[in-house]
């Protein structure tokens, strides 16, 4: 006899397989084609959606540009594209127009908002110190405090975090620790950014003796 099967007998083997095992591969190959094109769906959602917060996006801008008000297009891309680099930067656009028209309140409530969505990452740090510096104009200086020392910055926006310490400590008659602060600050600054410098050269300046440091105190609390 052949080790072989036969063509007869392979096709009976076939059978037997096929009731046994059939119903599992049918249903891993729906999976695998329904998972397939559910994933195409998907990603035609995702990409449908972009295009929507592209469009509210620009539509911002324009309104920004023209001096527009533009409340219902920010919430409209907040709810749209809540987790999107659209809706982050629509809130800080907004916070950015409240304190232009010192409505603090209102800067604050968006960057409280972007905080809670980016969790972490260059957005969350810069909501950070943004709001830090809210708070402090509106006089909640531990409050801010805590909010910076909560934050892990990275080295590229470091520097800020440390110049808002130090206008905070300053306006909480912390001299010392606020010299500190702007130096760190000053020491940790990219040799491009001449302007920042300059300002924290001026403020550590303004800390050298007594009489212009208590000058300065006067001015942030002013």
């Amino acid at each position: 006899m052949s080790d072989h099967l036969t063509e007869e007998e392979q096709l009976e083997a076939l059978k037997r397989w096929w009731k046994e095992n059939g119903k599992w591969v049918v249903t891993a190959v729906v999976l695998s084609v329904g998972g397939y094109f559910g994933w195409n769906a998907w990603q035609d959602q995702r990409l449908a959606q972009a295009h929507t917060a592209s469009a509210q996006y620009e539509a911002l801008l324009d309104s920004v540009d023209a001096g527009e008000p533009a409340t219902g297009l920010v919430e409209e891309i907040k709810q749209t594209s809540r987790n999107s680099q659209y809706a982050f930067n629509a809130a800080f656009l907004r916070a950015k127009a409240a304190i232009d028209e010192e409505d603090l309140e209102t800067a604050a409530n968006e960057l409280e908002w972007v905080l809670t969505q980016a969790s972490r990452g260059p957005v969350s740090e810069l909501a950070r110190v943004r709001l830090a510096r809210v708070l402090t104009a509106q006089s909640a200086y531990d409050e801010a405090l805590r909010l910076l020392e909560e934050g892990r910055p990275s080295e590229s926006i470091a520097s800020k975090y440390d110049e808002a310490r130090g206008d905070i400590l300053l306006r909480q008659g912390n001299i010392d620790g606020a010299r500190a602060a702007y130096q760190r600050a000053l020491e940790g600054l990219d040799q491009a950014a001449q302007n920042r410098a300059a300002l924290l050269e001026m403020k550590l300046d303004n800390l050298a003796t007594p009489a212009t440091a208590g000058s300065a105190l006067e001015e942030n609390a002013s």
